[in-house]
């Protein structure tokens, strides 16, 4: 019990020690997900995709969420009571959430190297049902953040629940990969023969891959 008690004050003290508590869990769910879900093996593991999405948890969500969780704390109420967890829930959920969702979707496909077009692509294709996925996982687990947690910590717990949801999101993030590289085959087969030309944004959406 001591060891998890220093591990986690070690992990959760600082900003810093939380970005990088939550690279490694962002990184580590875009392995599962690469190594589980997709079934990839490490001779086609795309390992800078991994890179992308612990960069993206260290660098953008961690920080802004650590910031996000001191301001909910100016929520009124008694803290813990009902009404005070169900205003930090709603608020959480109803304006962190869905705007962080679109900050990943964003953040991952430019760092692939897609354009605003592929941006928007992706936004109109997975946006919504991940966001109503993440609603029936997150209020829950939120609700319980927010009236057992202390605030310190409230980043660790989430990103250690992250684990499973970060596989998820990554799956989500490179969704497609093998119908995006079929159709580019097709689509250089159709140059050759002068009817068709591949745009390399397609191409780059398919290795599109982190509240």
């Amino acid at each position: 019990m001591a060891f998890f008690q220093r591990l986690i004050v070690a992990s959760s003290s600082t900003v810093p020690r939380q970005c990088m508590t939550a690279s490694v869990l962002f990184g580590t769910g875009d392995a599962i997900a690469q190594l589980a879900v997709e079934k990839k093996s490490f001779d086609n593991y795309d390992y800078v995709r991994t890179l992308r999405l612990g960069l993206y948890g260290g660098a953008i969500f961690a920080p802004i969420m650590s910031v996000w969780f001191r301001t909910l704390e100016k929520v009124p109420g008694v803290p813990g009571s009902f009404a005070n967890v169900a205003g930090k829930v709603a608020l959480d959920q109803g304006l962190a959430a869905p705007n962080m969702l679109a900050v990943f979707f964003t953040a991952t496909t430019l760092m692939a190297g897609g354009s605003t077009a592929d941006v928007k692509k992706k936004l109109d294709t997975s946006y919504w049902s991940t966001l109503k996925t993440s609603w029936a996982v997150w209020i829950p687990v939120q609700g319980l953040n927010m009236a057992f947690v202390p605030v310190g910590q409230r980043l660790l717990f989430v990103n250690v629940v992250s684990l499973a949801w970060n596989t998820f999101l990554a799956a989500v993030a490179a969704g497609g990969g093998d119908k995006a590289s079929s159709e580019a085959k097709q689509g250089n087969l159709r140059e050759s023969e002068g009817e068709a030309l591949v745009r390399p944004a397609d191409l780059e959406l398919s290795e599109v891959k982190v509240k």
